[in-house]
């Protein structure tokens, strides 16, 4: 087995090897076109600089489905360059899955122990809401300001034999992560630390110290420079070795971020075991920047908008327009700056994937921080990047992309915490929200009725309703006709008191593990991990809207006024029973005397009712859409009522 696993590796190596110093020549064409002289002095000088650049388009069907044409620009796995932080992108990945595959919450509480010479014991972190370690704030640290101590805790939980295991089976064998980002030898480095995930003061899961015993192949010498300054910051004149360093080809960081944004564009074995919710939070804080996180927090004078944003932004500090967001991850160490990236124009419905390297470094000499980073290298990925994304706004495509599970992934980032009831009151538009727990006893009629009328709605279901087996039906019947379909909480719990609203009924814990069941029992149909979350009961306080954001979530609610919400109620309930014909007139009555009417109104109904109820107001569904329809109104689903583009 080892032999056959040896001679797999080889191949993939050989075929990698096949395409080495690739360079189109459309991409260096539209490169030199638009060049100022700096840039061409950069590209004509390809010893000097290491420039290498993954230009990739991607074109939608009328699906959405996106295909994808990669450009390169000297692209050379053998060309070595350091990958510095952008190692920690995969290592994110690698995380999130070890996680799921022990069964554990990506915000449970991890401790850190130290078992080995020179590693470091973590039990706190002030950063966190909670005050405690997680992988979930390790990770959100990595890609908002790519905090190396975060690095170096995902890293130990990992393992570093498991690192290399996971990557090679997935065909990156060039990839190497042999070090921490803090001083250690390389016998250190292959040591990790014992780990303990606790909940509540009780241990959930323990990890014990490991030890690395791969054999990594370094036969091939990698030096860089004419010099270097060693430990004791004394001038060596020799090149730097960096033959036992971390090692990532461009290729492979573009392939990842590709694997993780489109999963379903990489063959299954090269895709990372992440849940639809793993999936959200990724795209969530890829694209966050540091003044949009609270926990943590940072100071936007050193950490500014772009500090983590080369390509189009970095340079001078450049500003980046609230309808453009960047998912990526960039890398900077030794003279070598890299970026890894996806790009999004949420306005003008443009995108693509933009990978590049270069080092810039005059002297030769390493490790003395003398490097030209702000003279020409973050101007190298600002104008590479505009380059890029000028032809891209004037690029013909087949179909204009829906880039609506990335826009409501960072879909609120940066403003307080609050509940949504309402959206844009100028718009005469609407969404037609219905909820599920115990029946569904009108889906089907619900669908046939939205699809007749070309209706998008949005479903907001509990764990029990897609857990139930008699509902599956519907769920992949309302999948498949494209409607919206996200979280109503695991089971239906009472978070605060009817009568006393600050008194709340579950602690945090309970909110966001009965939350993380509706998501999982969402995953397993295949359901992406949706942004907006509508609360059981429709009754929530202060506390309940605080904890959903912190969960990267926005909470909704119905917009008041109406007696829609009143269509579960039965004859034995008395005075709080609402008949279908008073229900309907309320509506038609509210839209009548307000000035705005129902503009930006989230009408909510139920998808099923008590048996108690004979009269079904879901019969009146089709009434109601008629008399909307008739007054001008347009249907569309919350996460497009809420849209700010």
């Amino acid at each position: 087995m080892h032999r056959i696993y040896a001679a797999f590796l080889c191949l993939l190596c050989c075929v990698t090897a096949a395409a080495q110093q690739r360079t189109d020549k459309f991409l260096e064409k539209l490169l030199l076109e638009h060049a100022s002289p700096q840039l061409k002095h950069i590209l004509q000088h390809p010893d000097s600089f290491q420039v290498q650049l993954i230009y990739t388009q991607i074109n939608r069907d009328a699906q959405n489905r996106p295909a994808f044409k990669h450009y390169y620009y000297q692209v050379d796995n053998k060309k070595y360059f350091n990958p510095a932080s952008t190692v920690k992108m995969p290592l994110a990945f690698l995380a999130l899955e070890k996680l799921n595959g022990l069964g554990i919450d990506k915000y449970t509480p991890m401790l850190t122990d130290s078992g080995y010479a020179a590693q470091t014991r973590v039990w706190a972190d002030t950063s966190s809401a909670n005050g405690l370690p997680s992988v979930a704030n390790y990770i959100k640290k990595i890609f908002l300001v790519s905090d190396n101590d975060a690095y170096n805790r995902l890293y130990e939980f990992i393992g570093q034999q498991t690192i290399h295991e996971k990557l090679w089976a997935r065909g990156y064998p060039e990839m190497r992560i042999v070090r921490r980002f803090v001083a250690m030898n390389e016998d250190q480095n292959r040591h990790t630390n014992p780990i303990r995930f606790m909940q509540d003061g009780k241990l959930v899961y323990s990890q014990p110290a490991a030890v690395s015993t791969l054999q990594f192949d370094y036969s091939r010498a990698l030096l860089v420079g004419r010099g270097h300054m060693d430990k004791d910051e004394q001038l060596v004149n020799a090149p730097m070795d960096f033959t036992r360093h971390n090692n990532a080809p461009l290729a492979d960081l573009q392939q990842m971020l590709q694997s993780v944004l489109f999963p379903e564009s990489v063959p299954e074995n090269k895709r990372f075991r992440l849940t639809n919710d793993d999936y959200r939070f990724l795209y969530r804080y890829m694209a966050a920047l540091p003044h949009e996180s609270r926990k943590p927090g940072y100071d936007t004078t050193e950490f500014f908008d772009s500090y983590t944003k080369f390509f189009r932004f970095k340079g001078g500090r450049g500003k980046i327009p609230p309808y453009i967001r960047v998912f990526n991850k960039t890398g900077w160490s030794y003279g070598f700056l890299t970026d890894v990236a996806y790009h999004a124009d949420f306005r003008n419905r443009t995108e693509f994937m933009i990978s590049g390297s270069i080092y810039v470094n005059r002297d030769g000499v390493l490790n003395d921080n003398k490097y030209e980073y702000e003279e020409e290298g973050y101007p190298f990925f600002k104008e590479v990047g505009d380059i890029i994304y000028n032809y891209e706004l004037q690029r013909k495509r087949p179909h204009a992309p829906d880039l609506g599970l990335f826009e409501e992934a960072v879909a609120g980032l940066g403003e307080a915490p609050k509940a949504i009831t309402r959206g844009d009151t100028t718009k005469k538009q609407l969404a037609l929200v219905f909820t599920g727990h115990e029946f569904a006893d009108g889906g089907m009629y619900i669908a046939e009725v939205l699809k007749k009328h070309r209706v998008p709605a949005s479903f907001f279901l509990t764990g029990t309703f897609y857990e139930t087996p008699a509902f599956a039906p519907v769920i992949n019947r309302l999948k498949r006709d494209g409607h919206y379909l996200a979280a109503h909480s695991g089971r239906h719990l009472l978070y605060c008191d009817w009568g006393k609203r600050d008194s709340l009924l579950v602690t945090r814990r309970q909110f966001e593990e009965d939350l993380a069941l509706n998501y999982r029992a969402m995953d397993r149909f295949g359901i992406p991990a949706a942004h907006y979350f509508l609360p059981p009961y429709e009754w929530y306080n202060d506390s309940i809207v605080h904890w959903t954001a912190s969960l990267g979530l926005q909470l909704v609610n119905f917009s008041p006024g109406t007696r829609s919400t009143a269509d579960y109620t039965y004859p034995e309930m008395g005075k709080n029973y609402r008949d279908s014909e008073n229900i309907l007139e309320s509506v038609t009555a509210f839209e009548n005397q307000r000035p705005a009417g129902l503009n930006g109104y989230i009408l909510l109904l139920h998808i099923g009712t008590d048996p108690r109820r004979i009269d079904k107001f879901y019969f009146q569904l089709r009434k109601l859409i008629r008399y909307l329809q008739g007054k001008d109104y347009a249907f569309v689903t919350i996460p497009r009522l809420l849209s700010k583009q």
